[in-house]
């Protein structure tokens, strides 16, 4: 059980490690993912995106030397449902057939207590927009204590809207809630 725990640890204990300037890191795809939650109906709704690539450089001693570069598959979206699944990769939700990625690159990172604040732009069924996002280092119980392994938790929000994600508005509110969990190692 304590393997599986996560602990957050403080940007300032890279110091420790020795690194100088943003270091590289390489993605594990299989465990990352973009999660995002909506309302519809009332009720809370999750799906999932997988994560396709991500170029990411970390700086644990000064984290706006940090820079995130993350690109998922909308066309391999799932929203639990087969119905609401085949709906979000339709015209009036997400067009996939259009646009099977999204993207977003961080142009900010600023710190934010033991995290960071990242501000990027997000390109979503073609339509860029800026957007700001909440993350935090973690490091799994059992990893290796030089921070060769990392996990992003970073959350925030968007407007369907803007992005012209605009079927089922009496259904569907518009504000999602994004969390992605990337895995990072050290290349």
């Amino acid at each position: 059980m304590l393997k599986q725990m996560l602990f957050v640890f403080g940007l300032t204990l890279a110091a420790t490690v020795g690194l100088a300037g943003p270091v590289p890191y390489a993605l594990d795809l299989k465990a990352s993912k973009v999660a995002f939650f909506y309302a519809m109906g009332g009720r809370e709704t999750r799906g999932v995106f997988p994560v396709q690539s991500a170029a990411t450089m970390v700086d644990l001693q000064d984290v706006r030397r940090s820079s995130l570069d993350v690109t998922i598959a909308t066309k391999f979206v799932q929203a639990g449902d087969p119905l609401v699944t085949m709906a979000m990769r339709g015209q009036e939700l997400l067009a996939t057939g259009q646009h099977p990625t999204a993207r977003f690159v961080s142009t900010r990172v600023v710190p934010n207590g033991n995290g960071a604040r990242i501000t990027g732009d997000l390109t979503l069924k073609g339509v860029t927009r800026p957007v700001t996002l909440d993350a935090v280092f973690q490091r799994r119980a059992d990893a290796p204590a030089d921070n060769s392994e990392l996990i992003l938790q970073v959350a925030g929000s968007v407007s369907r809207k803007a992005f012209g994600v605009i079927g089922y508005p009496k259904l569907v509110e518009d504000e999602i809630a994004l969390r992605f969990q990337v895995h990072l190692v050290r290349e």
